[in-house]
């Protein structure tokens, strides 16, 4: 049975209402988080659903187009790839595609189940909410099974500051191979950003991820794999890829 689950483009076709289109991908790959492919048209505004700290956490990964993000009290211009991260059912917060975007505003959005574990550290400490952070906001972390001189890693949302979920991004220009490794409390989440190509290894399965620059219109791809599979990365061309990430529940406690 194969370890590595792919969303790819050609599965992924917008049909837009009132300017909005979602497609649900990766269905019932995971049964700790949903995933969904979505798109704003230029001049176009969402209100998404708001989830209390005891019923779902959520992201929104912006992977193409331009936008902001408001809420009553703040507000914040997509103008690269990022992540926002809202501060649960406290406050609504809209999504807009710029009048101005040449291109729609496209967007991952996960939204997760809560352990125990979740439901805990996010009362007891988190980090601050909203959130929301560009790739060139991160800071950057070594790592000893990559060549840190050519690849650059970035931590966009930090471990256990949100529950069992984190995020980060991998920058690199290939030829070049990230060693293999394991995280065996880590199931990942995968979605190559326009001009990625790289070749993922899991289990003794190889799957070839890619996103052209620029990317077509359905959208970038994503790929799922379970926690604790000895995995590695090939990066073919200049590439950005962003991992997002859950943590097994059996492998923390709760008092860490």
């Amino acid at each position: 049975m194969s370890q590595i689950k792919v969303a790819r483009y050609s599965g992924v076709k917008y049909e837009f209402v009132d300017g909005y289109a979602r497609v649900p991908v990766l269905e019932g790959e995971f049964d700790q988080a949903h995933f969904a492919h979505c798109a704003l048209q230029p001049g176009c505004s969402i209100t998404p659903e708001v989830y209390s700290v005891t019923e779902h956490n959520q992201l929104f990964i912006f992977t193409k187009g331009k936008g902001y993000v408001t809420t009553p009290r703040q507000a914040w211009n997509i103008r690269e790839p990022g992540v926002f991260v809202p501060e649960f059912d406290a406050e609504r917060f809209t999504i807009t595609c710029s009048a101005d975007s040449k291109q729609p505003l496209e967007f991952l959005h996960i939204i997760t189940e809560l352990s125990d574990y979740d439901k805990t550290c996010l009362v007891e400490s988190r980090m601050v909410l909203p959130r929301f952070r560009g790739i060139s906001e991160g800071w950057t972390y070594d790592e000893d099974f990559k060549d840190n001189d050519t690849t650059t890693s970035i931590m966009l949302l930090e471990h256990r500051n949100l529950g069992r979920l984190s995020m980060g991004c991998v920058r690199g220009t290939g030829p070049i191979e990230i060693g293999q490794h394991i995280h065996n409390e880590l199931a990942q989440w995968y979605f190559p950003l326009p001009g990625s190509e790289f070749i993922y290894t899991a289990g003794g399965e190889e799957v070839k991820m890619t996103c052209p620059s620029p990317p077509p219109a359905s959208g970038t791809e994503a790929r799922w794999r379970p926690a604790g599979s000895a995995t590695t990365s090939g990066l073919k061309c200049a590439s950005t890829v962003i991992p997002a990430r859950s943590s097994k529940p059996i492998h923390i406690d709760s008092k860490a």
